[in-house]
């Protein structure tokens, strides 16, 4: 996939040499390098305001070296005498250091200004694979600890506790009959929520996450001390809180895609109800609950006051929105699915691209055999605590794909249906130029963050196995856009 490139064509550097050269044709130094510096800062867009700021502090610093009374007074106490006679500067020279020093910081604030939101995030290295599982109907959706030594996945309907290198330290099964999905681990890491289904009927539940690390836990069976029947979720603070929901009206209700905002207190989830559009709710510590809008895979903004969701777009494909948790206000953000926004204002999101490649090759170089699928990339962005820089630039007319980087390219490897085809081709003996058209193969879901979002752990399923992947990410600077 071709990227756009947005490379600054002026020559804005001013090369020192034309300021020695004057400096050699003329004797007031202090003349050619204030000109020199002006330049220099006048070639660099700075902030008007600060520069305004600067200059008036500039002139009184400019009026302090100039006064001797002030300069004497400057000097340390002891031997004052002895090393004002050795090391005095003579006015000319203060008075040109005091300008350089200045006007550089000028030079550097300005440069801030420029360079400010001007780092991307990519992918150091290659994926990792952990761990790889036969495919389910669920996705694999997993979670971190805050720590990021361990990872909580569901397989066959139970736990299942990964070290970070992807070997399985425990496992917790669900009762017979039941089920668990959507983990999530709390920020402060004491707590894991789930949603337990059983019997068409489904909640949300918590348990303490000492009780999944431990080793006495390994391939233990999930039990409660009342009947689901009694339908209570402890709070973050440990409280109880009853539902009041009908057994009817909560065989309807399905949840999933559980996420915790940073500091805790809240939870927001998917509920599903049959033969209607996803929701987006949010749960606080005290028992409110509020829808917030219909979409699906919500994630919680740095500043815990906003939330990324992804909703149904044209042709078949997801839009992300930018949501207001109070005001429920919504604004578009551009295509994309599966989003995960880490604490350093990266979003992490996929995005699906048709990919062309060559199989073989005829005698005279011309292509043979060719394959075409659509497969989905992972992409990043930078959106801040809240959004608000990618909006200013979605109002500017910039464009939403446009801004953003590619983290993770689709494998580009031949797979098993493709090594079946070629030789089906050879069998019957039919050598023109094909194309194979593929369904989407290689789709990533349940990315997250690891701690401080130093890396990124997903899944991406690969025909029958699904695997759970691992790459570091780092910032780059903007002229490093490849």
């Amino acid at each position: 996939m071709t990227e756009e490139r947005y490379d600054n064509h002026e020559n804005n550097v001013l090369p020192i040499e034309n300021f020695l050269k004057a400096k050699e044709e003329e004797e007031n130094e202090i003349s050619q390098l204030l000109i020199h510096m002006r330049q220099v800062r006048e070639a660099v867009p700075v902030n008007r305001r600060l520069q305004v700021e600067l200059r008036k502090k500039l002139l009184e610093r400019q009026k302090e070296l100039m006064n001797p009374n002030m300069v004497k007074h400057s000097l340390p106490e002891v031997s004052k005498a002895k090393k004002h006679s050795q090391y005095r500067w003579h006015p000319k020279s203060v008075a040109i250091i005091g300008v350089a020093v200045v006007i550089l910081m000028v030079f550097i604030f300005g440069l801030g200004q420029i360079t400010k939101d001007q780092y991307h995030l990519e992918a150091a290295g290659s994926p990792q694979e952990l761990t790889r599982f036969w495919t389910e109907d669920v996705p694999l959706q997993p979670a971190i600890s805050p720590d990021g030594s361990k990872i909580l996945v569901v397989r066959g309907g139970g736990l299942v506790l990964l070290s970070n290198t992807g070997t399985q330290l425990a496992s917790l099964e669900p009762p017979v009959g039941a089920t668990f999905r959507s983990p999530a681990w709390s920020p402060n890491g004491t707590q894991v929520s789930f949603v337990l289904s059983y019997q068409g009927s489904e909640e949300i539940k918590h348990i303490a996450a000492a009780e999944l690390t431990s080793s006495s836990n390994i391939n233990r069976t999930y039990s409660e001390p009342e009947a689901l029947k009694q339908r209570t979720m402890v709070s973050l603070d440990g409280a109880s809180l009853k539902e009041a929901k009908g057994t009817e009206q909560q065989k309807n209700l399905h949840y999933s895609n559980l996420v915790y905002s940073p500091d805790g207190q809240s939870l927001a989830y998917v509920v599903n109800k049959l033969g209607e559009p996803t929701e987006v709710w949010v749960r606080s510590a005290d028992g409110h609950e509020k829808k917030i809008i219909n979409g699906d895979a919500p994630t919680w903004s740095p500043n815990g006051k906003f939330l990324v969701v992804q909703r149904p777009g044209r042709s078949k494909i997801y839009d992300l929105w930018l949501v207001n948790v109070e005001s429920e206000d919504a604004d578009l953000l551009g295509p994309g699915e599966n989003p995960v926004w880490g604490k350093s204002g990266y979003l992490a999101f996929c995005t699906e691209t048709i990919q062309e490649r060559v199989l073989t090759f005829l005698p005279n170089g011309e292509p043979q055999y060719k394959v075409r699928q659509q497969m989905a990339e992972m992409r990043s962005i930078y959106l801040g605590k809240d959004g608000s820089p990618m909006l200013k630039k979605l109002q500017a007319g910039e464009g939403w794909l446009a801004n953003s980087h590619l983290l993770v390219a689709p494998e580009t490897r031949i797979s098993g249906i493709e090594i079946n085809w070629l030789r089906q081709q050879e069998m019957n003996g039919s050598y023109e130029p094909k194309t194979l058209i593929l369904n989407e193969i290689f789709k990533c879901e349940g990315q997250v963050f690891g701690p401080e979002d130093q890396w990124l752990l997903y899944a991406r399923r690969d025909g029958d196995t699904v695997a759970l992947l691992k790459v570091m990410v780092e910032k780059q600077w903007e002229k490093e856009r490849n």
